[in-house]
């Protein structure tokens, strides 16, 4: 279990939920592409608030790079 207090309330009744998620990004050349993948996001049972943790930004980066990656070609075409 994540140790973790709820910012909005204070307790520690928070409990972790993967969801699904979508973002717009560009590459190089301004090329626009959306970007899916899974987010850990926390839920406390007592206000219920919810909230993403520091690992959320580091999962959309490296979901980013992931897909910047596929969408380089590899190799030149002959």
């Amino acid at each position: 279990m994540h140790d973790n207090a709820c910012p909005n309330c204070g307790s520690s009744d928070v409990v972790p939920r993967t969801v699904s998620d979508r973002f717009r990004a560009a590459d190089s050349r301004g090329r626009t592409f959306e970007v899916a993948l899974h987010l850990q996001m926390w839920t406390c049972g007592a206000c219920k608030f919810c909230w993403q943790g520091p690992e959320a930004e580091v999962a959309k980066e490296v979901a980013y790079q992931n897909a910047l990656s596929e969408r380089s070609p590899t190799r030149s075409a002959a």
